[in-house]
């Protein structure tokens, strides 16, 4: 007969079991508040927020007179997560929702809690299978392995890999089905080998024929966003990289899908992400810039690359003032993707960025970039430029180079027309891009124009008088055979102020060296040639100058030769002779402005220093106002192509051949300028023409015969734009009856 357990028996294992029950649970729950706490949370927290970064709006650049240059564009990109997308616990929300939404008991089910749990029991079900099963072994030897605060690490505790990566591949499978049909009219450019490299054995010689590439465009693929997402180049690296002992690479984690999309369109895409219940995947708006007038001035505004990073002119120079800072709206979300209001939830505004207003006159600016096409276009030349000064306050008022750039397409600019990006090539066989500034960056040697300095020198420290003669005859340094000269002209003795007008090498290098080197080079250096352009604009730096202690290379150096200068450099030192000897530096923002229209930062005209007096300058001035003339003292002048009846111009010619990369110089290449100044009385403006390898077989390549021409073309159009008063009203009028017979007996503007 069997013994009945007392009551207080089985009480007693009663107890026992409910104490060991709440001892497994107590245990559980302090190993996951306390052991797990920061893992589990930092996985509550990414799996929960939502971060949308508001962006800033990039300060807008305008000239002068307020024109606006350029805009921001709102737009959106579609962004995908790595994080999220490779996290099993957020894939399946996706996957399960297709399952759920495509079984007929989901479309016949109305209920919303039942729905609610058909959806809860898939996400449950495609967890379980990505399940792992783990000896007591196998998981501590895992966690001895675990590396600390990794998140991917701690989770192979509890899911498979292998499992896990399929769900992935599935999971970007439906990401890409939702998205594609809103994206699939995008294009995408890609280079294709059409034939691949050959090595060939010609008369016992290998012979290698590089790779023909071309691009071609096609329509954005399902694949292609899959591929954006896997990133499988990165994963087959890193799979020969473990089987070889090399390298791995790491996955970008924030990758940008799709970009510039409308509102309208960015919106639907959103949309149909939450209607799928696809997390990782976001929508975040975008402030494109674009450009008013993105054919011109291209290399004094510079652009932005597709982080809204300023590449070149002042969006680069002054990219911390333009960019702003970024707000940030953090929220949470509920499994159904509903908004849920909670006291953490932060706000942070975005900071716009600064406003820049130029210096640029974007009517001057007009006027320079389409009288220097059609000069470069009639003497066929490859490379060239324009830059016009205020003397009086070193403002840069236009500033044009060719080749240049499309800012919003980046296409190539040329006089000859517009060309895609890449298909032009120089000599070498190298595309030319068009970023290369040759205003500032270029360095040529400035030939005659190079001549004031010797003159500035001599004047201003009473070696010699403007007036004041000097040999102009053929003659040798250092004992070198070739003698200095000016080819087939002989101009005998000349006063210094002719020896400028007829521009004559021998007497450029007869007053250098009566200055001596240390006094030309202290003359050099007040110039600036010696240090940077000073401007904000990425440039070249400091000019190059030979050894003058050398007295052949000091003898070069005074005609322009053994030097080698920037065209703005250039601009800045006949400035300095505009603007009675004082040099000022060149000033290309005016103002900095904030969002709401006050003053952040002026940027006042600033005078570097004196280079010689008011009298040296008068004089230097009065020498170059004959250069344009076609009588006088000495007869004519070398620049007669630059003056314009009525009006006072002053200015100097260059001509200088083209240096070999090897040493020497190129027979029949030149690069020419002309330095005007516009009147010469009142100086209101100066105009550095430069234009390099004009075509030989057009013209006498010369800076009075090329540069001058176009420099006189623009000067014409400043003086209706300025509203310049001519010095002799009834020569200027005479002048435009002949020039524009339909236009003579119209009332000149008062």
């Amino acid at each position: 007969m069997k013994t009945k357990i007392p009551f207080a028996g089985r009480c007693l294992w009663l107890c026992v079991i409910v104490m060991g029950i709440s001892v497994t649970i107590a245990s559980r729950l302090v190993e996951l508040q306390v052991v797990d706490r920061g893992k589990l949370q930092h996985r509550v927290k990414e799996e929960l927020i939502e971060k949308e970064i508001i962006p800033a709006e990039r300060g807008i650049i305008m000239d002068r007179n307020e024109e606006i240059l350029t805009n921001n564009i709102q737009s959106a990109e579609l962004i995908a997560d790595r994080y999220h997308l490779r996290e099993i616990t957020a894939v399946v929300y996706g996957l399960a929702f297709n399952q759920v939404s495509n079984d007929p008991k989901w479309r016949t089910e109305k209920d919303a809690a039942k729905r609610r749990k058909l959806y809860a029991r898939a996400r449950n079900k495609l967890l379980g299978l990505s399940k792992r099963e783990l000896t007591k072994e196998e998981r501590a030897e895992l966690r001895r392995n675990m590396k600390p605060g990794d998140a991917n690490a701690n989770r192979l505790m509890d899911y498979d890999p292998a499992k896990c990566e399929a769900l992935f591949g599935a999971h970007d499978q439906l990401v890409a089905e939702v998205i594609y049909p809103y994206i699939k009219h995008l294009e995408i450019k890609e280079t294709i080998e059409v034939q691949p490299e050959k090595t060939l054995v010609r008369r016992g010689k290998k012979i290698t024929i590089p790779a023909r590439t071309e691009e071609r465009v096609r329509f954005i693929t399902k694949q292609d966003i899959i591929n954006l997402i896997a990133q499988p180049d990165v994963a087959e690296h890193n799979k020969q990289a473990e089987a070889t002992g090399g390298t791995k690479r790491t996955y970008r984690q924030q990758i940008q899908l799709v970009r510039g999309l409308n509102i309208e369109l960015a919106e639907k895409i959103r949309e149909a992400l939450q209607k799928a219940h696809i997390r990782g995947v976001t929508v975040q708006t975008d402030l494109r810039r674009s450009y008013v007038v993105p054919e011109m001035l291209s290399h004094v505004i510079g652009y932005v690359d597709s982080e809204n990073v300023g590449m070149g002119g002042v969006e680069a120079v002054y990219n911390d003032y333009l960019s702003g800072t970024d707000g940030l709206r953090e929220y949470r979300r509920n499994a159904r993707g509903q908004v849920l209001p909670n006291e953490d939830d932060r706000y942070m505004p975005p900071m716009h960025g600064l406003n820049l207003r130029l210096t640029i006159d974007m009517r001057l600016q007009t006027i320079v970039e389409q009288e220097l096409d059609k000069g470069m276009k009639h003497f066929r030349a490859k490379r060239g430029c324009m830059i016009v000064v205020d003397p009086k306050t070193g403002d840069i008022l236009a500033m044009v180079s060719r080749p240049a750039i499309n800012l919003d397409t980046k296409d190539l600019i040329t006089h000859e027309g517009t060309f895609k990006r890449g298909s032009v090539k120089d000599e070498k066989g190298k595309p030319i891009t068009g970023d290369y500034n040759f205003a500032c960056q270029a360095r040529y040697e400035p030939g005659s124009t190079f001549k004031v300095v010797a003159v500035t020198a001599a004047v201003d420290k009473g070696i010699m008088g403007i007036n004041s003669y000097v040999s102009c005859q053929p003659f040798s340094v250092g004992g070198g055979s070739k003698a200095i000269n000016d080819g087939r002209f002989n101009y005998g003795v000349l006063t210094v102020g002719q020896m400028l007008k007829k521009s004559s090498n021998p007497g450029a290098a007869r007053v250098a060296m009566a200055c001596k080197w240390p006094l030309y080079k202290d003359y050099v250096e007040r110039y600036g040639l010696t240090r940077g352009s000073e401007i904000d604009l990425p440039s070249g730096g400091a000019c190059l100058l030979a050894n003058g202690n050398h007295i052949v290379n000091f003898s070069r150096i005074a005609y322009g030769y053994s030097v080698s200068v920037s065209p703005l450099h250039m601009a800045m030192v006949y400035a300095t002779i505009a603007n009675n000897g004082v040099r000022m530096k060149p000033r290309l923002v005016d103002r900095i402005i904030a969002a709401d229209g006050s003053t952040y930062s002026e940027c006042k005209p600033q005078e570097v220093c004196r280079v010689m007096s008011e009298g040296t300058a008068r004089a230097i001035r009065g020498a170059l106002e004959s250069v344009t003339e076609k009588k006088g003292p000495a007869g004519r002048g070398t620049a007669t192509q630059a003056a314009i009846p009525g009006f006072r111009i002053g200015g100097k010619t260059g001509t200088a051949k083209k240096v070999k990369s090897g040493g020497g110089y190129y027979e029949g290449l030149y690069t020419v300028s002309f330095a005007g100044v516009l009147p010469i009385d009142d100086p209101r403006l100066v105009v550095m023409t430069v234009i390099d390898e004009p075509h030989p077989r057009d013209c006498n390549a010369g800076g009075g015969t090329v540069a001058a021409p176009i420099f006189r073309a623009a000067a014409e159009r400043f003086i209706n734009v300025l509203n310049l008063q001519p010095s002799d009203p009834a020569a200027y009028e005479k002048y435009l009856a002949e020039k524009n017979p339909e236009t003579a007996n119209e009332k000149p503007k008062p």
